[in-house]
């Protein structure tokens, strides 16, 4: 126990230090600020854009569901590849031969080192995109309308699951080629490609993607994308840990 609280407490001072953990509150933050308004201005955004005598637009008034959607779809793209930084930066000292050698010549088991490290990832990541979305829901209330509370819980269930999935995914791909830049690259292609599942008809159903159209499903429909996103979480960081432990030290410096 002293070992995961130490370990925990480590990566706290690296988030603080590094810049990561004020970097992803404010990347959640202003989108949970522009959502909103986007959503609100978008009738005259397109308006003005089209405002020639050979194309005319007319887009229909906000609603409540417009300005969480904006709010989400901004969140998860760049917020989304700001959150597997963080996870696979949790595992870099395991990317420098002196620190590798250091941490696996003490400790028995990398899992008490690198999973407290990421579960405070998933955390501070989690926590910052909630206060986003209390935000956006804030916003929308007063500017475009009352959002419905279901609505609300389902898209915050939702992202906060498929973060975790990404950043466990993340978590894997760097343990597996303790590579920094490597992981980053890797982890980002994956998710860009993994969207394109959703139009195969088997896999359909339990795709986790689907998770990022939450704002416009039900919630029933979201059951099996939850639960496989919690599936792969798992998967990822069991694997991840045995994998951490089967390597070997690293002597490429």
């Amino acid at each position: 126990m002293t070992l995961l609280l130490i370990s925990a407490q480590v990566e706290m001072r690296r988030l603080s230090r590094s810049g990561l953990l004020i970097g992803v509150l404010v990347v959640f933050g202003f989108f949970g600020l522009a959502g909103p308004a986007l959503a609100l201005s978008m009738p005259e955004i397109l308006k003005a854009a089209a405002g020639t005598e050979q194309l005319r637009i007319e887009a229909a008034e906000a609603t409540p569901a417009d300005g969480i959607a904006l709010f989400n779809q901004s969140a998860m793209q760049l917020g989304l590849i700001l959150a597997v930084v963080m996870a696979i930066t949790s595992l870099g000292w395991d990317a420098r031969p002196g620190s590798s050698i250091f941490y696996r010549t003490r400790v028995g088991n990398l899992a008490s080192l690198s999973v407290p490290r990421l579960a405070l990832c998933c955390l501070a990541v989690i926590s910052s995109y909630f206060v986003a979305l209390l935000l956006a829901v804030g916003l929308t209330t007063v500017f475009i309308g009352e959002l419905p509370p279901s609505l609300v819980g389902a898209v915050g269930l939702s992202s906060a699951l498929y973060l975790v999935m990404a950043m466990s995914i993340g978590f894997l791909i760097m343990a597996l080629v303790r590579r920094t830049a490597a992981a980053i690259a890797a982890t980002t292609v994956l998710m860009l490609v993994l969207p394109l599942l959703n139009s195969i008809r088997v896999f359909g159903p339990w795709v986790p993607t689907t998770l990022l159209t939450a704002s416009g499903a039900d919630f029933v429909d979201l059951a099996l994308p939850m639960l496989s996103a919690i599936a792969v979480s798992a998967v990822c960081v069991v694997v991840a840990g045995f994998a951490a432990n089967r390597q070997s030290l690293r002597r490429d410096a």
